[in-house]
């Protein structure tokens, strides 16, 4: 469960647009998303505070090391976001969204049986600005029915 949960952390975005979005916010959910489709776990990791909490515990460094070994294990990823509610305070917000993730795994090893195909979470996020880059401070997650 901890593991699936932090693959779908990488999930977590906006649909992505063809400019930069001008809230900061949509910004950060929009690099998530490129990062997670990307399957690159140092970008994503970039964009999580070095004070990162996640449920279970997590911790920023045990997160980018799990999606790692999740992207490793994946060919494709796919996002749908819907859902985004943005309560804003100042440098700080509170992100909640559905996330659904399509992915296929690689072809070795037994991966594609072992793998979900398909996954749908929904997410709260605490967000806020560090020192001009707007990071993910905190997650919390659950798994709901498509």
């Amino acid at each position: 469960m901890r593991a699936a949960a932090v693959l779908l952390l990488a999930l977590v975005a906006v649909p992505a647009c063809s400019r930069a979005p001008a809230d900061p916010v949509a910004g950060l959910l929009a690099e998530l998303e490129g990062a997670a489709e990307g399957r690159d776990a140092d970008r994503f990791g970039a964009r999580l505070s070095p004070e990162f909490r996640g449920d279970h515990a997590l911790g920023r460094p045990e997160a980018i090391a799990q999606l790692r070994r999740y992207f490793a294990a994946y060919e494709s990823v796919a996002i749908d976001v819907y859902g985004v509610e943005t309560e804003r305070d100042g440098s700080a917000a509170r992100v909640r969204c559905v996330a659904e993730f399509a992915g296929r795994a690689r072809q070795v090893l037994g991966l594609e049986g072992l793998l979900p195909p398909s996954a749908v979470y929904r997410f709260a996020l605490d967000v806020s600005d560090e020192d001009g880059t707007w990071r993910v401070r905190g997650a919390s997650w659950e798994r709901v029915e498509p």
